[in-house]
């Protein structure tokens, strides 16, 4: 039975994830169930089995969506020294995020994404103020080592920052390759240090 459990669990999580990618690449206009159950190879049929309908698999989505956000803000505290450098390997990580089109800021803050579903709207709110308290949390840590100036408040420049993030990613995803999103973001973060590092 825990056997079962397990992959069933795993079964779970390989849908979730592919339907993640479906709403990246597609968005949720696009998105259904049929196409979804091909990507991972199954019938739709199947899909049931594993969750009650589209709304469940889309909340599974953005669990996993959640996951990988706050994810990388852990991946971006191994690798910095100090809470300054932490923000702006973010950035970086987000920046290689949008570039190879595995962010969906766009999809996540669209309005058929968040409108449809009183309770996908909560659940997206969430997960943005959670990732803006974990922005927050480093910036009153660089307050508090001298590297981040005392002066501005904390969650104005966790705004900016996410400011930063969606301009990108709605710019790549309306303009594809075409826009240098590397370039971008060096140019954003020089003058984003300039307004919050201590002198």
């Amino acid at each position: 039975m825990a056997t079962q459990r397990m992959h069933t669990e795993a079964r779970r999580e390989q849908i979730a994830r592919a339907a993640l990618d479906l709403l990246i690449s597609r968005g949720i206009e696009e998105f259904n169930i049929t196409d979804l159950g091909e990507s991972v190879g199954l019938v739709p049929s199947a899909i049931y089995r594993h969750f009650r309908g589209k709304e469940e698999v889309l909340n599974a989505a953005l669990d996993v969506f959640r996951d990988k956000l706050f994810g990388l803000v852990e991946v971006a505290r191994d690798e910095a020294d100090n809470p300054l450098e932490t923000l702006e390997v973010l950035l970086s990580h987000h920046a290689k995020l949008i570039a190879k089109g595995k962010f969906m800021p766009h999809v996540m803050l669209s309005s058929d994404m968040a409108s449809d579903q009183t309770s996908r709207r909560a659940k997206i709110l969430r997960i943005l103020a959670g990732y803006l308290r974990k922005i927050e949390a480093i910036v009153r840590e660089g307050q508090k080592e001298g590297v981040i100036r005392q002066d501005a408040d904390p969650q104005t420049i966790a705004l900016l920052f996410i400011g930063m993030i969606q301009p990108a990613a709605l710019l790549r995803h309306a303009e594809g390759v075409n826009l240098d999103i590397s370039a971008h973001v060096a140019r954003v973060w020089k003058l984003f240090n300039k307004a919050i590092a201590s002198e």
